[in-house]
């Protein structure tokens, strides 16, 4: 028996990877606490809040999720590989609320 190894983000409240497995035991999945966003979406007809978290499966080199929970039911998921330029649009947009940003001048041809 091995301890099963957690990332960091990886909250104990909703994470079901066994704490004591066999070594190559693949079973549950890594998941983070959820977020809530400040927003309402239409799922199936129904208006629900929309929460936010990471998951990634206990399967060896398994990939980590960026997933959407509406309602509690998984509506839509991104890897986070891909997640990467929407990550530092945020982290850009969140230094502009903090005045921590240097504004930059861009060149725009004249039908822009």
């Amino acid at each position: 028996m091995s301890t099963a190894l957690h990332p960091t983000w990886c909250d104990p409240a909703h994470c079901d990877v066994p704490d004591r497995q066999p070594l190559g035991a693949r079973g549950g999945a890594h998941r983070s606490k959820l977020v809530a966003l400040n927003l309402e979406a239409e799922a199936r007809g129904e208006t629900g809040h929309v929460y936010a978290g990471l998951a990634q499966s206990a399967r060896p080199r398994a990939g980590v999720f960026l997933k959407w929970i509406i309602n509690g039911e998984v509506v839509g998921h991104l890897p986070l590989a891909d997640a990467e330029p929407l990550a530092w649009l945020i982290a850009d947009g969140l230094a502009n609320l903090r005045g921590d940003d240097q504004p930059i001048e861009h060149a725009k041809a004249p039908d822009q």
